[in-house]
């Protein structure tokens, strides 16, 4: 009876030490957390957690702060991270200062939403960002003339995403013959760039026949200054990007065509490719993931609900 007890004990015991056993943990680093492309994504990223049996280690500076006060922050967390013992990586890279480069991270890193030469990574997952400013273009092909005049909204000169996408917009534009009469940097934070893009667009002299935004800040500033134009002046709005306001705004034709990137199956994608190369596999150097042209005609079509549906999740 006594010697059943004791493997009865063992055994339970042995069990118990299953359970416990820890999960891999692995590292996100994003290049924010209000937007709601890094929460979109972020839910995506903890799906991919929950179904692939992996703990997520999550680290991001506030939006835009490895950009202004605090440069290179995300060494600090990737550092922190790697001694803390993640099996890997997965970072949104933001612009190094006077560090050497390329960095190799001392795990296995994938970066996600946006390329980088600054880091030795072994995969990269995210929107063909040239491709998606093209879309952004040809959406205004059918109802501009040669000669239009354009404005680009820029971000800032050193992210790789939003230049991506600003130059494949500028190259329809030359192809189409229209004019780029504003192209300035407005900034990445909401209530300065809502006053960069006020300033350049009313400061304007002449008609201005379409503007375009890159991501979700400059779309969301241009979007407040064009409501405020009276109604004969308004530019075509392009913008890059989700909120739910700009459903309300491309029913009303404030918005002319908003480019919608998948952030949801982004993150999933890049913890599935990270977890797929620690097991083994080797991942493809560049992953994309789709993006959607989204009018007022389009914008309850299925598919499209279906890719607006992951930003609400």
């Amino acid at each position: 009876m006594r010697r059943a007890l004791s493997l009865l004990v063992v055994v339970t015991a042995l069990a118990g030490a299953v359970q416990a056993a820890p999960a891999t943990q692995i590292g996100v680093v994003l290049a924010g957390s209000i937007l709601d492309f890094w929460q979109a994504m972020s839910k995506g990223m903890h799906r991919a957690a929950d179904d692939l049996h992996v703990e997520l280690v999550i680290r991001s500076p506030s939006d835009g702060m490895s950009l202004g006060a605090q440069p290179n922050i995300q060494l600090s967390m990737i550092d922190y991270m790697v001694k803390s013992g993640v099996a890997g990586i997965v970072l949104a890279p933001e612009p190094l200062q006077d560090v050497a480069t390329p960095i190799s991270v001392a795990v296995p890193t994938v970066l996600v939403d946006r390329s980088s030469t600054d880091y030795n990574a072994i995969s990269t997952v995210s929107t063909d960002n040239f491709a998606a400013g093209r879309a952004a273009a040809l959406s205004l092909v059918p109802v501009l003339h040669k000669g239009a005049r354009i404005a680009v909204l820029r971000l800032a000169p050193n992210i790789s995403s939003t230049t991506a996408r600003e130059e494949g917009f500028l190259t329809v534009a030359r192809e189409m013959g229209w004019r780029v009469v504003i192209a300035p940097y407005v900034g990445y934070q909401f209530r300065e760039t809502e006053a960069q893009v006020r300033k350049v667009l009313t400061g304007d002299v002449g008609h201005l026949d379409a503007a375009f935004a890159p991501n979700e800040t400059t779309a969301y500033g241009a979007l407040h200054v064009i409501e405020e134009m009276p109604a004969g002046t308004r530019p075509r709005l392009v913008v890059f990007d989700w909120r739910p306001e700009f459903q309300d705004a491309l029913e009303r034709s404030m918005v002319y065509a908003d480019i919608v990137q998948d952030p949801y199956r982004m993150g999933y994608q890049a913890v599935e490719t990270l977890i797929a190369a620690l097991e083994g596999h080797p991942p493809r150097p560049k992953v994309f993931v789709d993006v959607v042209t989204v009018t007022r005609a389009n914008m309850n079509d299925p598919a499209i609900r279906a890719v607006i549906a992951n930003y609400n999740r």
